[in-house]
């Protein structure tokens, strides 16, 4: 299985001198299609009782070592490393306790992880392929933090100083500070420093560079005039296939129509994209007593999963052409701060492994979207050669970046277009087709519905 190497960036630092900031600004200025930011906070362990009652008095020390869980902490980094599904705890830090509920995360192509003690830890230390130490001055940090744990945390004046001058205080001298020496870099002023953001951001690319990892903009020009890679299949051209694209590219065609030849064109594909399956060769008897040589659909198991919300559309036409066909759901956003795709809800039949699974999108655009759909179903253990995409339109850039993370993936469109802006007018709903059209955004995940 081919994997894109993954780069994981360490951010160390005193209590609020601003390395989450940093961590933001970087992942901002790296135009890169997956970052992961993960907090050492997370990490916090379980309060017993008595410790329980102490962190209400702010008599707990939070920036001790034994304050988190480092076997859980390496663990979750070297899954994340390997690329695959991780737990991250939630913490609360009113109650001072985990939420029941935990956040799932996949390896993305670069991983930041921040927090006060990143270097602390020897193990984690040689996982890190960049060191970034943030020195902010300890007034300022100070300040911070005051107004932070007011604000947020609900304490007051009196335990922030206390718990400052009692435990952060000492702990920033004993275990933060002296790791500055394991630092690549060392960021002075924190997020206000851009030209040593820039250069990390330089940094960066190189690395992914040198790993053959292509950048989006790289991308995007490296492929122009290239031949399409051999694992998209492309529905033939028709007359009927090109009547039913002018009618849905068409912003004036009718509810009605656009519904129906939707629907139409989703068919159309669906059955091409199922004719591509391997078959194995039989032989029946007729009613008539006449030996009739054909074939028949050689995998058995069969599993739609829509990449929400507009591969939904497509369930009932995989449905009406394999009956009793099972369906997952796998739904998909971008997070507006980060730009990174974040799964929301996950629905698959436990023994996904099993089946031949047909992931459906109504467009593909930059398919950053489609690739961590696959990446949840290669976490499940589904074969990467088991896995086929559908979509109703993409742009050559999506189906590249795709072919290029994982070149066993089958791949099959209707149509092929350069790029997918919010000009062309593809899928309209789900269910009832909703009450409007609507267009694609320029990514996958931000397709929008009613």
């Amino acid at each position: 299985m081919h994997r894109v190497p993954l780069h994981l960036t360490g951010i160390c630092g005193g209590s609020a001198s601003g390395k989450t900031t940093v961590a933001q600004k970087i992942i901002e200025s790296l135009d890169v299609p997956w970052v992961t930011l993960l907090s050492m906070d997370c990490f916090y362990k379980i309060l017993n009782e008595k410790q329980h009652v102490q962190a209400t008095k702010n008599e707990y020390n939070f920036d001790h070592p034994d304050a988190f869980d480092i076997e859980l902490m390496k663990d979750v980094l070297q899954r994340l490393k390997e690329g695959r599904k991780v737990e991250v705890p939630v913490y609360n830090f009113v109650s001072h306790s985990r939420e029941t509920h935990t956040k799932t995360m996949y390896g993305a192509n670069v991983i930041i992880f921040e927090g006060i003690l990143t270097f602390h830890n020897l193990e984690i230390l040689k996982m890190l392929d960049m060191k970034i130490f943030v020195d902010t001055d300890s007034d300022i940090r100070l300040a911070r933090r005051l107004k932070r744990d007011i604000q947020q945390r609900g304490r007051d004046l009196e335990g922030v100083l206390k718990q400052y001058s009692t435990m952060v205080k000492p702990a920033y001298s004993n275990y933060i500070a002296p790791t500055m020496a394991h630092a690549d870099i060392i960021v002075p002023r924190g997020s206000s420093n851009v030209v040593a953001i820039r250069l990390i951001v330089q940094h960066v690319h190189t690395q992914l560079q040198l790993r053959g990892f292509k950048l989006r903009e790289a991308l995007a020009h490296s492929y122009i005039g290239q031949p399409m890679p051999d694992s998209l299949k492309l529905l033939p051209t028709t007359p009927q296939i090109k009547g039913l694209h002018t009618f849905i590219r068409n912003a004036s065609t009718p509810r009605d129509e656009f519904i129906f030849y939707s629907k139409r064109l989703i068919r159309l594909v669906l059955e091409y994209a199922l004719s591509l399956l391997p078959f194995k060769s039989i032989d029946i008897e007729t009613p008539q007593n006449i030996m009739y040589h054909g074939k028949r659909m050689a995998c058995q198991k069969i599993c739609g999963v829509s990449i929400l919300r507009a591969g939904e559309t497509m369930e009932q036409a995989v449905s009406d052409v394999c009956k009793h066909i099972r369906i997952g759901k796998i739904l998909i956003q971008t997070n507006q701060l980060t730009g990174e795709p974040e799964l929301y809800y996950l629905r698959l039949p436990k023994d996904i492994k099993d089946y031949r699974v047909i992931l459906m999108d109504a467009t593909v655009a930059t398919g950053a979207a489609a690739i961590m759909a696959i990446r949840v179903l290669l976490d499940h253990d589904v074969p990467e050669q088991n896995i086929m995409l559908v979509s109703l339109l993409m742009a050559e850039i999506g189906v590249h970046s795709i072919a290029y993370a994982f070149p066993h993936v089958q791949i099959v469109t209707s149509a092929l277009d350069p790029e997918i802006n919010e000009k062309f007018y593809v899928i309209p709903g789900i269910g009832n087709f909703g009450d409007r059209y609507f267009g694609t955004e320029p990514t996958d995940s931000e397709v929008l519905y009613e």
